[in-house]
């Protein structure tokens, strides 16, 4: 049964499942505790098809639980809990306004999971609320409960949880005073080590999100920047979350009109597996209609996206993609939770200044250090200028601009060369 689950092959499955509950039937012989054995682990296997109903995963777990008298056979703790996804909130958060019964059902459903399969996913809980208080914009109190989590999974094999605390880790560190247990590139070169490619998928995702959120597509990871996530294996739950992922490396390259054109069939998926969390983000990357001209179509998904995230007080998906709400989110009637994104984004605005952009380069605006990161990529005037959106020669007065400003002579070729060294010499 466990195998049909990982083969997709739920039809077999369902099949095996009657065979089994059939040949009990056939054996009243059968010990108790050994009948009690094989209806808590076909219970256990039965809730992956339950991967993001808390409820309905609390119901069977505490059934195979209060029927298990050992471990179970069927699932190893050191294995992947998540189907490869990074974030157990998003994968569990399921309808606007449910967080707060979302997160005590957890709270109450994994310690029976934990008894009968010797703590496999240990930490889920605590990392799914302090993803919750980051999505509220609550910095110090995620931080703190990110903590609680590392330290329940450190030394115990969960190599998938310790992932999915690094991907709040990281986005958490754009935000506030928060350093992840490990570099990126450190984590990388653990997990080669244990060659395993679904627990390197997750590293990929937590890099290409984290990079795109910083506007470097020059460091994002080559299965995402190259938008090859199609010849990797992911399993069916983990599509639609990774698909946003690659949604938010469309934006960081630019390509608004991928992110639309991708975003109404990722939607649909969303709404089909009760994703609301992931479906939010999709909504607000796919405001980017207002990057083309499109402002009725942006603002109408802002609003819905505002509606689904009033509930509960979510803030973070519209603070992670605020440079590109700015101008629509001025034209919506204020609102507490509108008042907290401004007030959040212009702080990660104002922090992403510091961070990131050299002190060097601190005399250029916000369109013209844009301009000098494109030029980095070696894109020409005419390039930048379908990039962004402008005539070339908008762009040619730019640049002319830009080299004034920072007081750089010569020709175009020294130009740009001094241009790179004042790019990478990072405050």
């Amino acid at each position: 049964m466990r195998s049909m689950f990982n083969w997709r092959n739920i039809p077999k499955m369902m099949e095996l499942k009657g065979i089994l509950l059939a040949a009990i039937g056939e054996h009243p012989e059968m010990p108790e505790e050994e009948r009690g054995d094989l209806l808590g682990e076909c219970d256990l296997i039965m809730s992956f098809l339950c991967y993001n109903d808390i409820s309905a995963m609390s119901r069977l777990h505490r059934s195979a639980s209060a029927q298990m008298s050992r471990q179970a056979i069927s699932i190893r703790n050191s294995g992947g809990w998540t189907f490869g996804l990074p974030s157990v909130l998003m994968m569990f958060y399921r309808a606007p306004g449910k967080l707060a019964s979302e997160l005590a059902e957890m709270d109450e459903c994994m310690p029976h999971y934990y008894r009968i399969t010797d703590g496999h996913g240990q930490g889920a809980e605590t990392i799914m609320r302090a993803e919750a208080l980051f999505c509220r914009g609550r910095f110090t109190d995620a931080h703190i409960e990110l903590e609680r989590a590392y330290a329940q999974i450190r030394d115990n094999g969960q190599e998938n949880m310790a992932l999915c605390c690094d991907f709040l880790a990281w986005r958490l560190s754009l935000c506030a005073e928060v350093e992840p247990e490990l570099t990126l590139e450190e984590r990388r070169e653990a997990l080669l080590r244990q060659h395993n490619a679904s627990w390197l998928n997750i590293w990929n995702a937590t890099a290409a999100y984290y990079h795109a959120l910083r506007g470097e597509p020059e460091r994002i990871p080559e299965l995402f920047a190259q938008h090859r996530l199609s010849t990797v294996n992911i399993l069916a739950p983990g599509k639609p979350m990774m698909e946003m992922i690659e949604n938010q490396v469309y934006l960081a390259q630019g390509a608004w009109a991928k992110v639309i054109g991708r975003s109404e069939g990722l939607l649909a998926m969303c709404e089909g597996m009760h994703y609301a969390l992931v479906a939010l983000h999709v909504r607000v990357q796919t405001a980017a209609y207002e990057r083309l001209g499109k402002h009725t179509e942006a603002r109408a998904l802002l609003r819905q996206a505002l509606s689904d995230g009033e509930p509960d007080g979510l803030v973070m998906p519209f603070v992670e993609n605020y440079d590109g709400l700015v101008p629509l989110l001025a034209q919506e009637i204020r609102s507490d939770l509108i008042d907290r994104i401004v007030e959040l984004g212009e702080a990660s605005r104002q922090r992403k200044e510091r961070n990131v952009r050299p002190r060097a380069l601190s005399a250029l605006t916000e369109r013209e250090f844009e301009i000098v990161r494109l030029m980095a990529q070696r894109l020409s005037n005419r390039e930048i200028a379908e990039r962004l959106f402008l005539t070339e020669g908008s762009v040619k007065q730019y640049v002319k601009q830009i080299y004034s400003k920072l007081h750089i002579d010569g020709d175009t070729r020294t130009k740009r060369r001094r241009l790179n060294e004042l790019l990478e010499a990072k405050a």
